[in-house]
């Protein structure tokens, strides 16, 4: 039968082909890891910096600066989202951070 025999020489010349290609792939993996290395050290790329680069690991946006603070608790409040426990009640000018630009030296007067 000719036909069963060109099937199984095709099947043979697929897993031949298949065992080629994963060993190409393994290999140009090799080479792939080995430049990011260097460039890691190269350019003094954190792991935080790799996973997010990545995707792995999702960038935090910065928390917004305190605009009101209680200085008796220690606890800071930005004025975004419901108005926290310790300032139900309370005016909110006698907590406000004081925001007037400070000296860039000891000792200068702005």
């Amino acid at each position: 039968m000719i036909v069963i025999t060109e099937l199984h020489d095709l099947q043979a010349q697929l897993r031949e082909l298949n065992v080629r290609l994963a060993e190409v792939k393994k290999d140009e993996k090799q080479a792939y890891l080995a430049d990011i290395r260097e460039r890691v050290a190269l350019y003094g790329i954190t792991e935080d910096e790799l996973l997010r680069a990545a995707g792995f690991r999702k960038s935090r946006k910065p928390r917004a600066q305190a605009k009101y603070y209680d200085p008796s608790s220690g606890k800071g409040w930005s004025g975004f989202g419901p108005r926290p426990k310790w300032l139900v009640g309370k005016n909110l000018d006698d907590y406000l951070v004081d925001r007037a630009a400070k000296p860039w030296w000891p000792g200068e007067d702005v």
